[in-house]
């Protein structure tokens, strides 16, 4: 059954940064850019996703073998007012540490554009924590056939989605979709398995979302109400055992379709930190994708 949805030395200093150790880390960033398409929204983001990438540099330092990717959502803001605007940023940088909770999130100085640039001063706690195994070397993409090689940037309404994906090593796997009401819905495991994770084996290649690779599948077919929207799709993988987050049944959308299960966008993010603190070799990956009409 078709399901369709709308679809981030000293001995002491090596000491306190013990791999695997999770501490609190802050930092201050002055963002400018002279991106004339940035979107006020946009600039929110991007401040927000360089001061979490200097939080983590300060702390940990750089690694080019490592890249830290993480995700945030913000609405344009104004005083006390707010847009029906929402951007996903994804960033990256080779840090050696990885983000595992937002503490708290301080615009210092509101977005202006001047003299050709954005300007925008901001402040960001959280906790992180060094890297202390290479992670787990998956690759994945989202398509639109199978046939398909590469990712597609933007989607259309009514276009299948489909996930190919492979593993050096056996584990379990979750597949998330974030849109822009911060729903999130379980792609992964489907909603008949019991186990609560898809079971991965090693050097298997996989498509999943189609019917004709497993006969258990929930296709889905992407759907877009507004002219254009961005949904978030987290991957995550761990050679060790783990279950997805607790989430209920969707009503349907507002096609009178049905959707998969879902929890809300905070709920994920509180799940997923748990289980980063506990389990180290977990991978997360996020990728945006953009829907039009």
């Amino acid at each position: 059954m078709k399901k369709r949805l709308s679809l981030v030395c000293s001995l002491c200093i090596c000491l306190a940064l013990c791999a695997g150790e999770i501490q609190k880390v802050s930092a201050v960033y002055e963002y400018t850019s002279n991106n004339l398409n940035e979107t006020l929204a946009e600039v929110e983001a991007n401040a927000f996703e360089r001061a979490k990438q200097k939080a983590l540099e300060d702390k940990f330092g750089l690694d080019v073998n490592s890249v830290s990717n993480s995700l945030q959502i913000n609405r344009a803001s104004g005083n006390n007012a707010q847009t029906e605007t929402n951007v996903f940023s994804l960033g990256g940088t080779a840090v050696r540490g990885e983000w595992i909770e937002t503490i708290s999130e301080e615009i210092i100085e509101p977005a202006r554009f001047s003299n050709g640039f954005w300007q925008m001063k901001v402040r960001v706690v959280g906790r992180a924590r060094n890297y202390s195994t290479e992670k787990t070397d998956i690759r994945y993409t989202f398509v639109r056939s199978v046939e398909d090689l590469e990712s597609p940037v933007t989607f259309r309404d009514g276009n299948d989605i489909y996930l190919r994906f492979s593993s050096p090593v056996a584990g379990s796997l979750c597949v998330y979709l974030v849109d822009e009401d911060q729903n999130a819905f379980c792609l992964l495991p489907y909603a008949t398995q019991q186990a609560g994770a898809q079971a991965i084996e090693a050097n298997k290649d996989y498509v999943f979302f189609y019917e004709k690779f497993d006969k258990n599948a929930d296709e889905y077919v992407l759907t877009c109400e507004r002219s254009m929207e961005q949904n978030a799709l987290y991957v995550i993988f761990s050679p060790n055992t783990f279950t997805k987050a607790n989430d209920t049944q969707s009503a349907n959308n507002w096609r009178d379709q049905p959707m998969p299960r879902q929890l809300s966008y905070a709920d994920l993010l509180k799940w997923l930190a748990r289980n980063q603190a506990k389990d180290e070799a977990m991978v997360v990956r996020t990728s945006v994708i953009s829907i039009r009409r």
